[in-house]
């Protein structure tokens, strides 16, 4: 393991908590999943200034106005909102090809421009039906009520989707699911419903917090390998707002997997640009994903025991794979470096 991959995170998870009001660094403790979900809603207000005032409280709203699905594919690009039972599902949704559900994570919603042009260049790229997800209501509210409550709410009603689409005709093994942040959970958690008949799942630097650390939150409730018949992970800020360590069949690390990822880098004169860093190295991993849609666009890992073997070149004579959609399925963990500037190849 490479030094940056444990002195990183710890630094920059200390770093932007220590000037926190109401001693909040005296409050952290890893041990306690409650003061590391607030640990994060104050790194969040420190890093984003438009994120408003997060919402406690139960939620009175009916599911199917929480959780939207917006389809399209190539012939009909234009992302049309389609419902559970929708009975015009068929002029939506062409069941003659396969069909990759997105969804987004914390603070998001499906409207952003990232979850947009993934959906367009999946479609382009790929000739697959492809459903947006949004559910950006329930991810307005403080991290601990939308990771550990509101992920279950959302990838229940997703669950009925896809069991409604394989009803109409839709193998399962036809369905794919991409998620970033708590969205990859939420796939991993209806790929556990769906018992792993899923064809793939990409968990776009899927969160660690509650889910796999201070403690393991369970199977059930985080993605691992057993979700789908193919698992892959992205990581680009292992051990702060991502997990510690991919459980696909396979995992990549850009960079190494830490924060900050080299398009990240900022010079740090206060809390908030560690902040920044952090967040943006979580958000990178989504433009990764969205380039490699582009079988051009190639993100060459090489197969390795770590970061530092790589940094080495210990591992030059391994085998090599790709980033997103067009691996070639061969399983372990890549390590890759990525450019500074988009499109980072």
């Amino acid at each position: 393991m490479s030094l940056n991959s444990v002195v990183i995170p710890l630094i920059a998870l200390i770093s932007t908590l220590s000037s926190a009001s109401c001693g909040l660094l005296n409050l952290f403790n890893t041990s306690s999943d409650y003061n590391l979900a607030s640990a994060i809603d104050t790194a969040f207000a420190k890093s984003r200034n438009d994120i408003g005032l997060l919402l406690t409280g139960d939620v009175s709203t009916p599911i199917e106005e929480d959780v939207t699905f917006w389809c399209g594919n190539r012939l009909s690009p234009e992302l049309n909102q389609t419902f559970l039972d929708d009975p015009d599902v068929h002029e939506k949704i062409n069941f003659t090809k396969p069909i990759m559900l997105i969804t987004h994570g914390w603070l998001d919603d499906h409207k952003k421009n990232w979850i947009q042009n993934t959906a367009q260049d999946a479609m382009e790229n790929m000739d697959i039906n492809v459903c947006v997800v949004g559910w950006g209501n329930l991810a307005r509210y403080v991290y601990y009520q939308s990771a550990r409550k509101h992920t279950l709410l959302v990838s229940k009603y997703m669950t009925e989707f896809i069991n409604f689409l394989n009803k109409e005709g839709m193998a399962l093994e036809d369905v794919s699911l991409a998620g970033h942040s708590l969205g990859a959970q939420i796939c991993g958690q209806v790929g556990y419903n769906l018992k792993g008949k899923l064809g793939a799942i990409y968990g776009i630097d899927p969160a660690g917090p509650l889910f796999t650390f201070p403690l393991d939150n369970g199977l059930e409730n985080r993605l691992d390998s057993s979700d789908a018949k193919y698992v892959q992970m992205i990581i680009t800020s292992r051990g702060t707002l991502g997990v510690r360590k991919g459980e696909g069949h396979e995992n990549f690390y850009p960079n190494g997997g830490d924060a900050p990822q080299p398009n990240c880098v900022l010079p740090l004169t206060s809390d908030a640009e560690m902040a920044d860093q952090i967040v943006c190295s979580h958000l990178h991993a989504t433009s990764l994903f969205r380039f490699s849609l582009d079988p051009k666009m190639i993100f060459k890992g090489r197969k390795c025991f770590n970061w530092m073997s790589y940094f080495l070149k210990s591992c030059s004579l391994n085998p090599a794979n790709v980033i997103g959609v067009h691996s070639q399925k061969i399983g372990g963990d890549f390590y890759l470096r990525t450019s500074d500037d988009s499109p980072y190849v």
